[in-house]
Formats: structure tokens, sequence, C-alpha cells
């Protein structure tokens, strides 16, 4: 895969936010060189909500493009499972792994180059993508979930209309064979694939 980002050796900026989520807050360290530091966007909180309401507790899951940690920590401390976080921002990736500790949640963060050498398999996968840096790389990430999910697995991404969801959801559908919208908000789609056993 193409890596959408360089570590900036500038001065870190660290900073810590609340984030609550039905009732319960979380806190998350960030960096001023990773996504969204100052507050878990809205995308990401729309998928957290969509991943808990519709998916059966997993026994693990991949999020890919992970950030400081924020869908990992709350779906995973929701569903007391274990996240395996992939990143290529080296200071997204330090920053996570305190982001496990302090919100107690047990799990792996991997570098994308470590994680393509790599054969795990999961029943779940998640992205909120990163879409700034285009669309070959997102539908890389899409190729990527159907290659790493089980039969039977489920892939969930959060994408806006103007970010290019009706070509995305296209290309779920020409991997996956389906796909379907399962929440509208704001402006933000979520969606779901499944993928089928092979007889």
């Amino acid at each position: 895969m193409s890596h959408y980002y360089t570590t900036d050796d500038t001065a870190h900026v660290y900073q810590r936010i609340k984030h609550t989520f039905r009732g319960k807050t979380y806190i998350f360290k960030t960096d001023r060189g990773v996504f969204s530091k100052d507050a878990v966007d809205y995308g990401s909180n729309v998928l957290i909500e969509a991943v808990i309401d519709t998916v059966e507790s997993p026994s693990d899951f991949i999020d890919m493009g992970s950030g400081y940690g924020a869908i990992s920590v709350i779906i995973a401390d929701h569903f007391k499972t274990k996240p395996l976080m992939v990143e290529v921002n080296r200071d997204a990736i330090d920053v996570s792994l305190e982001n496990l500790e302090v919100n107690q949640v047990t799990g792996q963060v991997m570098e994308r180059e470590s994680y393509d050498v790599t054969d795990f398999r999961t029943d779940l996968y998640v992205t909120n993508p990163p879409f700034r840096v285009g669309k070959k790389v997102v539908m890389e990430i899409l190729q990527d979930g159907f290659n790493r999910l089980n039969s039977g697995g489920l892939f969930y991404m959060v994408v806006q209309k103007k970010q290019g969801m009706p070509s995305y959801k296209k290309e779920l559908e020409r991997l996956f064979g389906n796909v379907e919208i399962v929440r509208k908000d704001k402006g933000y789609y979520i969606l779901k694939a499944f993928k089928e056993t092979k007889i």
C-alpha cells in the first residue's frame, strides 16, 4: 500500500481531550500531526454508533487508519474485545498506545509496513479512511478489508457523499457482492458489506 503520511520532525504539541459516548467519558492524548486532534470527529462517532448498534460481540477487529485510537478504544471497551489498530503516522501510533492504557483497553498497534507482512484475519474490519490522500489509497483499504475478513465477516466504513460515497459503495458491491447503507447522519454515510461464505 502507498504510504500516505510521513512523520513530521517538528516539535510535538500534546493535549488531552475528553469524549463522552453514551454516558461514559474517555480520555485521549493527541498531537499536532494527527487527524482531528481537538475532538473526536463526527464521522468517527457515527461509525462507532453504527458498529455498536448492529454488530454482535466480535472476538477482535481491525481498525485501519486508526489515528490516535478513538474508534478502537470505544468499540473495544463496549464489546470487551481486542482491536488491531493499523496506522502509518508514527505520532498517532505513539499516542494511541498511551490511549489504550489510560482507557484500560487491551489491544495491538501496528505500523502499516509490519501489518502488510502478517496474515492476520478477523470477523470485523472498520475504517474512517484518509480521504485527503486520494482515492487510490482508499480503494486499497477496501481491498485490504475484503482480503482480511473471514467468511461471514463484516466491513464498515464512514464516508461523506462529497468524499466519493457512490464510487466506494460501487467498489464494495464489486468486491463483496453486496453493500448497504446502515446509517446516514448529517451527510455521513456508514457503508456495510458482508463477506459471504464460499460454498
